[in-house]
Parts: C-alpha cells; structure tokens; sequence
C-alpha cells in the first residue's frame, strides 16, 4: 500500500502527463487546422510531417506525403530557388519570404510564399526544419491583372502620345496656313490707307481701319496659339542678351500711347533706376505689351488710368501694371493666366479676346526664370499685374552705349 507522499507524487505525474497530452492535442489542433502548408523536414529535406491543409492543397493523403523530398512537391521553375534557399537554411538556420511554386498531384501549380526555422531535440541539437508555406495565388493572380492594367495603360499612353503629336503638327500647319494670307492683307491694306493708289473716301478709310483692326486681331490670335502650343511643348525659343528693361518700357509705352490717347486714357511710366536683366527683349515686349493692351481693353474711356512702375526688389527686377479699370472678384484672380479662361463671358462678347494672351505672358515670363502675377480688391477697383524677373548677374558691364540697340555686353 502506497503511503500519502507517493499517493501525491503519482498523482502530480498523471496531472503533468494530462497537461503535456492537452498541450500535444493543442499543437496538433493548430498544426493541422491551420490554413498554411506546413510541413516538419529533416536535414537530408526529407518530409517527416505535414498538417492537413498542406496535403489537401497538393492532392495527396498524408501518408502519401511523408518520406518523400522536399522537391518531389516543387514546380520545376521554382528547384532551383529552393536549392539555394535549403542550403541558406542549411548555413545560418533561417529562411524568410521566398517565392516557391509548388505543384499538386495532378500537375498544377501554384505559388507560395516560403520560410522556415530550425527544430532541435530533446539536447538541443538540430534535427530538421518546421517549414510554413502560404499560398499566394489570390496576390499573384492580383499583381499579373496589375501588369496587364500595366501594360494596357502604357500602351494607351503612348497613343495619347501620338494622337497629341498628331494634334501639335495639324494644329501649327493650321496656324501657318492662316497667317500666309493675312499677311499681305496687312500690306495691302496699310498700303491702300497710305492712299498710294488713289485717295480715299472717309467711309472708305473707316471700312479700311476695321479689316486692318480685325486683321491684327486674327494674327495676334494666331501667334498666340502658335506660342501657347510651344510653351507647352517646352519649344519656345528665347534668345537673351543684357538689356535695360526701363528701355524695353519705355519702347513699348510709346508705340501703344497713341491707342490710350485715342481713348483719353492717362499712360504713365515711373522708372526708380536702370534696371538690367538677362532676357530676350522681343518676348518682354511681347509681355507688356500684351499687359498694357489688357488694361486698354478694361479700362474706362475718357478718364481711364494705366500706369507703369519699374524697380528691384531683392535679386529681381520688379514691374508693376495698374489700371483703374473694372477689376477681378478674388475667386477669379489665380485663374486669370489660365489658357482660355474668360472671367466674364459677356465682357469677353463687349471687349473681344480668346483668354489666351495672358497664358502667352505666363510661359514667357516663367521661361525667363520669373513670377508673374495679379492683385485686385475687386469689381470696379482695377488689376495690378506684378512681373518679377531675375536680375543680370554682375559678370555684365551695364554700359548702355556698348551695342547700339541698348543691349550690354558679358566682361
């Protein structure tokens, strides 16, 4: 008869027995209800163990599976990155995220996602590897429809591509096309007014100024375009010198003066100092004059005021174009160098315009290296149009007797 200590000691041992048989029927719970593959190798890579999951997924019984390599169930494109990837375990016990296609019983395949740890007995020595596969074919299936989505837009993109490149060739020989007869329009016209043929009746003359008005206006509209279409094409070409902007100014402001004091609007100029900057004076003058006409346009007749002021501020010369003309409502102010932007479509109908000329003055300044842009408190309080441009660098001499159009030369 067994004495109460031993009564106690045995019974300690059944409850230790039960709980390793409880923890067995856990791991073995999970090992084979998981839905991962897994499998249990030993170091020559043969299959000791799998759960469940992993010889349904190949279409075998278990015991079909057991003893048999590890690469009797891997797809022949993937043998040899499970070569390497069993001598990586093999050196520094651990393998992590390999992509290894596996192939079922009757000859499919299908992709996984491989790694694997070391297992050691009892005396802490390897035997073998624990080795969890997930099936991938859900994200592979995802990334090949990717690709294809890819692919498809690579393909449409360079359609794009050539359906633009048709666009820009049709659209400059269009253009071109249009200004070869407006042309000697303008000669004959201005010819015609000259009175070098005959004179000139007074309806005669004013039938002659409005083709020649709307003459100008269709080739401005068309160099616009022209301009427009090389600024997004990144084409436009700018041939800088040196050049005393106040000059450019001063340039532009009399050939438009006689236009203002048609209209009894006041035109004046303030140049603080000589200001040089690195530019190509044609486009500058393009730019304010296109500025300068805007204000024209908006402007009241008979008392409008358009003034000009020019000085630096900091590394940049700083141009100033103020009218007291109808303005621009806020919400409308960042959106006014937009091509094709109209603030107002029945002001656009009153004074003329496309809403191109702005985006024109927009890409040149930018391509000069500069800012431009508009203020205004509102309708009926007019527009500021700011213009910064950078400064020349000090390596120029500003002798403005160097060259004979004003321009400066590099030391």
């Amino acid at each position: 008869m067994m004495n109460d200590f031993e009564v106690e000691s045995t019974q300690q041992l059944k409850n230790e027995i039960h709980k390793v048989r409880v923890m067995e029927q856990r791991y073995h719970s999970l090992y084979d209800g998981s839905p991962i593959l897994f499998r249990t190798i030993d170091l020559k890579g043969i299959i000791m163990d799998c759960n469940v999951f992993y010889a349904d997924s190949l279409g075998y019984a278990k015991k079909e599976i057991i003893g048999k390599s590890i690469f009797d169930h891997t797809a022949k494109q993937s043998i040899a990155t499970l070569k390497k990837s069993f001598q990586q375990w093999k050196k520094i016990g651990i393998v992590k995220g390999k992509e290894i296609w596996m192939q079922r019983k009757n000859g499919t395949t299908f992709p996984t996602l491989l790694s694997a740890t070391n297992l050691f007995d009892n005396e802490g020595k390897r035997i073998g590897s624990n080795t969890a596969l997930r099936d991938i074919t859900e994200i592979h299936e995802a990334r090949k429809k990717l690709k294809a989505h890819e692919s498809q837009m690579k393909e449409q993109l360079v359609q794009l591509k050539k359906l633009g490149a048709l666009k820009d060739d049709f659209l400059t020989m269009i253009t071109h096309e249009l200004k070869t007869p407006l042309v000697p329009i303008m000669s004959y016209v201005d010819i015609m007014l000259s009175e070098t043929f005959g004179a000139l009746n007074e309806e005669q003359k004013k039938r002659l100024e409005i083709i020649r008005t709307s003459t100008r206006s269709l080739l401005k509209l068309i160099s616009d375009i022209l301009d427009s279409q090389k600024i997004e094409l990144g084409q436009l070409v700018l041939n800088k010198d040196v050049y005393d902007l106040g000059t450019i100014i001063r340039d532009v402001v009399d050939k438009i003066k006689p236009d203002a004091d048609k209209n009894n609007i006041e035109l004046t100029v303030d140049l603080k100092k000589q200001v040089m900057v690195l530019c190509d004076d044609s486009r500058m003058d393009q730019v304010l004059s296109n500025l300068i006409l805007n204000s024209l346009d908006f402007c009241p007749k008979q008392n409008g005021k358009i003034s000009l002021r020019l000085d630096s501020k900091g590394n940049d010369a700083h141009i100033v174009v103020k009218d007291n003309g109808i303005g621009i409502v806020k919400k409308s102010i960042g959106k006014i160098f937009v091509k094709f932007y109209q603030v107002d479509a029945r002001l656009t109908r009153e004074h003329g315009g496309t809403g191109m000329g702005l985006a024109v003055c927009k890409g040149i300044v930018e391509g000069h290296g500069g800012k431009i842009w508009a203020e205004s408190e509102g309708r009926g309080k007019g527009v500021e149009i700011h213009v910064l441009l950078p400064l020349a660098h000090k390596s120029y001499i500003f002798t403005p007797k160097d060259k004979p159009d004003g321009s400066v030369s590099e030391k």
